[in-house]
C-alpha cells in the first residue's frame, strides 16, 4: 500500500513538472497573479476607459516591437521592405498555427491576409480584440522600418472572411 501511494505522487509531481510548473503553489500563485490582473484591466477600463485604452495601446505595440526584434534575428531579416516588415507578423501566426498569405504589390506595398484571429483568447471582455491587433502588429512592423504606415482594411473581428494587413513604404 505505502509503495502505491508513493508511486501516486511521483506520477504527479512528474505530471507537474511536464506542464513546466515546478510546484502547486507556484501554479496557485500564477492563478493568483492572472486573476488580480484580469480584474485590474476590467475595472481600470470601466472606470477610466478614456485613461486607460490609450495604455494598453502603448503596451501592445511595444510587445509587438519586442517580439518583432526577437523575430527579426531568428528570420535573418536584414532590409526593411514592405515585405520584411510582414515577416514577422507572419512567423508569429505561423508559430500559432494560423494560415497566411503575404503578397508584395510593388516596392512600396506588400499585404499580409491572416484566416484567422490570433488575439481571440486576449483581454477577453476586457479590451477589443481589435485594439490589442491594430497595435501589436504595428510594433511588430514598425520594430523592421519606422516609417512604414500600416493599414487594417479587413478585420476578422468585424465579420470579415480574414484580416488584412498592408504596410507601404513612402519613398
Amino acid at each position: 500500500m505505502e509503495g502505491r501511494s508513493t508511486d501516486r505522487r511521483e506520477r504527479f509531481a512528474r505530471n507537474w513538472k511536464l506542464l513546466g510548473i515546478p510546484s502547486k503553489s507556484n501554479f496557485q500563485e500564477n492563478l493568483l497573479n492572472s486573476r488580480i490582473l484580469t480584474e485590474a484591466i476590467t475595472r481600470l477600463m470601466d472606470q477610466f476607459q478614456p485613461q486607460t485604452l490609450p495604455v494598453i495601446e502603448d503596451i501592445c505595440y511595444q510587445l509587438g516591437k519586442e517580439d518583432s526584434n526577437n523575430l527579426k534575428s531568428t528570420l535573418h531579416i536584414k532590409k526593411d521592405t514592405p515585405r520584411s516588415c510582414l515577416e514577422p507578423i507572419e512567423m508569429m501566426c505561423l508559430l500559432n498555427g494560423i494560415d497566411t498569405d503575404i503578397m508584395s504589390e510593388k516596392n512600396t506595398t506588400a499585404s499580409l491576409k491572416i484566416y484567422e484571429c490570433p488575439f481571440k483568447d486576449v483581454l477577453v471582455g476586457m479590451v477589443p480584440n481589435i485594439v490589442v491587433c491594430r497595435n501589436y502588429f504595428k510594433g511588430m512592423a514598425h520594430a523592421v522600418n519606422p516609417d512604414v504606415s500600416v493599414m487594417q482594411p479587413n478585420k476578422k473581428c468585424h465579420e470579415d472572411g480574414q484580416c488584412e494587413f498592408i504596410i507601404k513604404v513612402t519613398l
